[in-house]
């Protein structure tokens, strides 16, 4: 049976490889929580590397609600299509936390790029990510439901973000269920309901405001169980 859990980090961003490499070529710039970096139409004169903290992509819903795209680890970058292609931002970029982003200007990434392949195939590698997170997105929005996405979206952080915690993975980041349904686009009574039956199963529960999954084997069972149903 093949696995339908991939542990590609599809709304976590991040770039190990390349982010120290770009540090030097930037100003390093301290933001404060929900500091909107831009807004949609806005035409990016610079990108930002994430030396610190955390940046979320996002847009309003119809209802003025929050539909999140990707977070920007640290080590990400941000914009850095938009600066190399001449296109306006198409949606809101904040941080989530106090953070501290290198600045990078347009003149600065297109020489460095042109001096140093190993910088040429970061960028690449940082776009092409993006891509490839948006077209997961879409494949999972048109075949699973909102529980399959709950429980891969909770591996996904567990592999970022988890820790041993007594046999179990404790997932060191506070995720409410709202920033879980802005991230999934789903309405926050479907995401408790949802949270709620896991709960029931044994496969989560709740550690001091963190998740804690119990096992990660037997949520990636329940996540193959899911796919299989064809739920």
């Amino acid at each position: 049976m093949k696995s339908a859990y991939t542990a590609y980090p599809t709304r976590l961003l991040y770039l190990p490889g390349g982010a120290e490499r770009l540090k030097k070529y930037g100003e390093a710039m301290s933001f404060p929580k929900d500091h909107v970096i831009i807004e949609p139409g806005i035409l990016p004169s610079c990108c930002y590397l994430v030396k610190r903290g955390r940046v979320v992509a996002y847009e309003y819903t119809s209802r003025g609600g929050e539909l999140l795209y990707n977070f920007m680890e640290e080590g990400a970058l941000l914009l850095e299509a938009n600066l190399l292609t001449d296109v306006p931002a198409q949606v809101y970029f904040k941080t989530t936390e106090p953070s501290e982003l290198i600045r990078i200007e347009k003149e600065v990434l297109l020489r460095a790029m042109e001096a140093d392949s190993r910088l040429m195939r970061d960028i690449v590698g940082s776009i092409s990510g993006k891509f490839f997170s948006a077209m997961d997105q879409i494949r999972q929005e048109g075949s699973h439901n909102a529980r399959w996405k709950i429980c891969n979206l909770l591996l996904i952080f567990a592999e970022r973000h988890g820790v041993p915690y007594d046999g179990k993975t404790l997932i060191k980041e506070r995720l409410s269920q709202q920033t879980l349904a802005n991230l999934l686009g789903m309405n926050r009574v479907t995401t408790t309901r949802i949270i709620r039956e896991l709960k029931d199963l044994n496969l989560i529960e709740l550690i001091n405001g963190y998740y804690c999954i119990r096992d990660d084997e037997k949520l990636k069972l329940h996540v193959e169980f899911l796919s299989d149903c064809g739920e």
